[in-house]
């Protein structure tokens, strides 16, 4: 199964902003931040194909999985 993953803002800096990956079977959102290195507590805003998503969805095959960092401001 492939998966499109899109990074943003500081994830980006040392991966990439768009990767086209293949996976043997779904994987969750969590897992998939395990895998990059990405650690599931600075998660901000998560789309699965551009609708928001939690951090445990099962991904499938052909999703845009997105991810944000959290911001801060005020």
């Amino acid at each position: 199964m492939q998966i499109t993953i899109k990074l943003y803002a500081s994830f980006c800096i040392g991966r990439f902003k768009s990767d086209i990956r293949t996976y043997s079977s779904p994987p969750s959102v969590s897992q998939i931040a395990d895998e990059l290195g990405i650690p599931v507590k600075s998660l901000g805003i998560v789309l699965r194909n551009g609708i928001h998503a939690s951090r445990d969805d099962l991904v499938s095959d052909g999703d845009t999985v997105s991810l944000m960092p959290q911001m801060g401001g005020g």
